[in-house]
């Protein structure tokens, strides 16, 4: 089996494109787990306050059950 790269600091190199190489990897994986996390925030906000909607919802709905009692 040929490699492409003889060692470890040849293929960190990458024929002297290393820089840019390695800084496109980071920028975008950088950027795929940025995406992640703030979706995961924007997921955790919209269930609580979908929730809260649902609880004011069950007040009112027991208040004015309550005053149909009445």
């Amino acid at each position: 089996m040929n490699f492409a790269f003889d060692n470890l600091h040849d293929f960190m190199a990458m024929g002297r494109h290393g820089v840019y190489v390695w800084s496109a990897w980071s920028a975008a994986l950088l950027s795929i787990i940025y995406l992640i996390m703030q979706s995961r925030y924007v997921r955790q906000q919209f269930i609580k306050e979908e929730q809260a909607k649902v609880h004011l919802q069950n007040i009112r709905a027991n208040r004015l059950k309550q005053e149909s009692l009445k």
